[in-house]
């Protein structure tokens, strides 16, 4: 133990006993936190490393294999994509072996200002136990995104809810309509420029919320 206080971990490390080994070990741990000293830190195993900085990773993949798809250099927070190369990318995410984004948690739509929508989307990869967020932005004027419900089944209700409520309309969907409002109303109500319509068939709709919960 008094060698590997001095900095000779090695000769507790070659007791052949593993019961005396683990005794030596203990006491070792015992006087150092006798003498006040810290724990050592623990380095960051290579897991925990991917899982850090999975979206910069997957990024740059995806700039490797799609050179013209991604945007900018990939970030920690997500990687940000061009609409037209969407379809191929999405399908790449699934399919290959080292990604395998079995998995899409969430798609949201968001106004970003300066007349330009963003869609984005959360993937999980059960297999491989890592995520990542794409970004893909689009013109308010053409607000179009390849439809990606065919590759993740549960993209549908997440692709209309979007386009209810954003009003970002994704190409290929199989079922693309309103899913919250009717099919005739009018707007898109998550939109910084939306404005409550004044009457819905001749009925009155309420500016003021209040009360309503």
């Amino acid at each position: 133990v008094e060698k590997a206080l001095a900095g000779d971990i090695d000769t507790i490390n070659a007791i052949e006993d593993r019961v005396t080994r683990s005794k030596a070990k203990a006491a070792l741990a015992k006087a150092k936190r006798g003498q006040g000293a810290k724990a050592p830190v623990e380095e960051p195993s290579a897991k925990e490393e991917i899982l850090q900085n999975t979206n910069q990773k997957v990024g740059s993949k995806i700039a490797e294999k799609f050179p013209d798809a991604i945007i900018g250099e990939p970030a920690e927070t997500h990687i940000q994509l061009r609409a037209k190369d969407w379809e191929k990318v999405a399908s790449w995410l699934k399919s290959e072996d080292d990604l395998f984004f079995d998995s899409l948690q969430c798609i949201t739509g968001i106004d970003v200002g300066e007349d330009v929508l963003e869609s984005r989307y959360n993937f999980h990869s059960m297999k491989h136990k890592h995520a990542i967020e794409v970004r893909i932005a689009v013109p308010v004027k053409k607000a179009n995104i390849p439809s990606i419900e065919q590759l993740w089944r549960i993209g549908d209700w997440f692709e209309r809810e979007t386009y209810d409520m954003v009003g970002i309309t994704f190409e290929g969907h199989r079922d693309l309509r309103r899913m919250l409002l009717p099919e005739d109303w009018e707007g898109y109500p998550l939109r910084k420029d939306y404005d409550v319509q004044e009457t819905y068939h001749g009925i009155a709709v309420p500016k003021e919320k209040e009360g309503w919960e």
